[in-house]
Parts: structure tokens; sequence; C-alpha cells
């Protein structure tokens, strides 16, 4: 029969306690790493990967007003189809916010009433300018297009 002495029962102890402390540790650090690098993937397989784009359309010169307005999204971030939307007569300025799906084409096309001249811009998120356009000529429409990033959270500068 070995007796044991407190201190190596001690010892023991905290050495279990330091070797699962990291364990947990190196787990956690595993886990981060391994969502980092996969998240795009995660996103890819659970569908929703989608942009939120404004696109505006503006008067440069003559009536503030359009005679037509279109533009393209996607109704459900969740599923491929798109939306051709349009508009009649609307007054610019004009901005509306859309979803457009990955790897989608973003567009809109403002034409101006008479011969006036029209711009058109796409932001991403409201802030980053990723398209814009001008009317080649007075009365001709104002065209915006973009084909959005194919990789979540990552578009191109």
């Amino acid at each position: 029969m070995t007796s044991q002495h407190p201190s190596s029962r001690t010892f023991r102890g905290n050495l279990v306690l330091i070797l699962l402390g990291a364990l947990v540790a190196a787990l956690v650090v595993g886990g981060v790493l391994w969502a980092r690098s996969n998240t795009t993937w995660i996103k890819e397989k659970a569908g929703g990967s989608a942009w939120y784009l404004t696109y505006e359309g503006k008067s440069v010169r003559g009536e503030p007003r359009a005679t037509v307005v279109r533009y393209r999204h996607n109704p459900d971030r969740y599923k491929p189809e798109k939306r051709d939307e349009r508009l009649g007569s609307t007054r610019l300025p004009w901005s509306t916010k859309v979803v457009v799906n990955t790897g989608a084409e973003a567009r809109v096309e403002v034409t101006p009433a008479g011969d006036g001249i029209a711009s058109c811009r796409i932001l991403l998120d409201g802030v980053r300018l990723v398209a814009q356009g001008r009317s080649p000529g007075p009365g001709k429409p104002a065209v915006c297009h973009v084909i959005t990033s194919r990789t979540p959270e990552k578009w191109p500068r």
C-alpha cells in the first residue's frame, strides 16, 4: 500500500486542469478558425446570399421627371428568380432600396422627360458607389448595371 503526499495529488489535479483548459482553448480557437474560413461555404449552402443596393435616378438637365424608370431586383433572397419593375412618370430625384442575389445583374434605367438629361447610380449598402451612368443625349435613358460579387460579404474594390 502506497501513500501519496498531498502535494503530488495537488500537482496531478492542477496538471489535469491545465490540460483540460488547453484542450478547451484549442477547440475554441480551432472552431473560430474553421468558421472564419468556411463562412462563405456555409452561407452558399444555407441560401439567402444577397446584396443590399440602393438605386438612384436624378435629373441633370431639364424637367425633374422621368417618363420611365426600370430596375431589376430579387423579390426573395432565398430564390434565384429576378423581377424587372417598370414605373411610369416619376419625379426626380428618385431612389429605392433593393436586394440583388450574389452573381446576379443589378440594373436601373432612367429615361428623362422631353429633352432632359438624367443620371443614375447604384450604391452598395447605400454608401459605396458600384455603378453610375448618364444619358448619352437629350431624352435618352441613363443606364447603370453591374454584376454583383458571387462571394457573400466580399465585393471587389
